[in-house]
């Protein structure tokens, strides 16, 4: 194939980095469109691969230098609202990538124990992977990526290598945090997935995690993540903190300052009309299931009656943590309001 053009072309999109490979899948701007996600359970224009070795995709990046691709992202640590406020940004101009994969592999090869500074080994695949991401339709359009928890391990490399651009730490107190990834069998079954896969105990805040309940490693992954938060916070300032109830309670103004942050060319009208529309009276991860913010309120409410003791294990967790590191009363730098107390 012609390298150069795997470089330009959006329609030949990366999905995964495999055994020195890099897979990439066809793509038009309604695929693109109509995907959710960006990983398995994304919606190619067709079902054949195309395999190159990684290796001459390395070496053609390291021959015509590396160009930051002006993304802007959305990090969170999962379960708030970060699929809806991504899809509430769509415009026919944007193009807006949810989870890709590649890039979350990475963030799980990197672990929490990544510095602030990215290791030598995933500059160059990081870089590959960020060009692979920035290829557009129209060089003026808009691309926000919506991450995942190992993709927000990255937040730090990201912004060193794509300075200046803006984005939205995306998070729920604790309390709301815990109750959501919690609330059932499944969501329990995520927490320990998740915080094996990213190798949590590497993270020197956090520690050795074998011991603790479920509940204890969903607090230890929330104080990880919002103590990278306030890093974050702190280095950037074209960088914005967002307490997912906002963007719930108060959708249209959420929406409308999240676009004007990220440039996704939607005014206070056009805001609104997405606050009132189909999109928030369903479930952004699948439309045909019925959801809204009365629904998600009920559910959040069972699950803190239902799992009182364990809100209190994962506070009390977090108390313990924080006398050694301690923990801010709020995130800084709000998008919308005052930053939500954390505990």
């Amino acid at each position: 194939m012609d390298i150069a053009a795997i470089f330009q072309d959006p329609r030949l999109m990366l999905f995964g980095l495999d055994s020195g490979v890099a897979r990439f899948v066809p793509m038009t701007r309604e695929s693109y469109a109509r995907s959710i996600f960006f990983d398995r359970r994304l919606q190619p224009a067709g079902q054949q691969f195309t395999q190159v070795p990684l290796q001459a995709l390395l070496a053609h990046l390291d021959e015509t230098g590396f160009v930051p691709p002006r993304i802007r992202f959305i990090h969170h640590f999962a379960h708030s609202g970060s699929t809806l406020l991504a899809r509430a940004l769509e415009h026919p101009e944007n193009l807006i990538i949810r989870e890709p994969a590649h890039l979350r592999q990475l963030g799980v090869s990197a672990g929490a124990g990544i510095p602030d500074v990215v290791p030598p080994h995933l500059r160059a695949p990081l870089a590959l992977s960020l060009t692979m991401l920035g290829k557009r339709f129209s060089q003026d359009s808009t691309l926000i990526v919506k991450g995942n928890v190992p993709i927000s391990l990255l937040a730090e490399a990201i912004a060193e290598a794509d300075p200046g651009q803006p984005a939205i730490l995306l998070y729920f107190p604790l309390e709301d945090y815990c109750a959501a990834v919690l609330r059932t069998p499944g969501h329990q079954s995520w927490v320990e997935r998740v915080t094996h896969d990213i190798a949590l105990k590497r993270d020197p805040l956090v520690g050795d995690i074998g011991e603790l309940t479920t509940a204890e490693k969903a607090a230890a992954l929330w104080y990880s993540m919002i103590k990278r938060f306030e890093r974050l916070l702190a280095k950037h300032p074209n960088m914005r903190s967002l307490d997912a109830n906002q963007l719930f309670d108060r959708p249209a103004e959420t929406i409308a300052a999240a676009s004007d942050l990220l440039g996704a060319g939607l005014d206070a009208q056009s805001a609104e009309a997405v606050a009132n529309g189909p999109l928030l009276s369903s479930y952004s991860k699948n439309p045909n299931v019925p959801f809204d913010n009365s629904v998600r309120r009920q559910l959040g409410e069972k699950a803190k009656s239902l799992l009182a003791d364990e809100l209190l294990a994962a506070r009390r967790w977090v108390e313990k943590r924080s006398a050694d590191s301690q923990l801010p009363e709020a995130l800084d730098r709000p998008l919308i309001g005052k930053g939500a107390r954390l505990l």
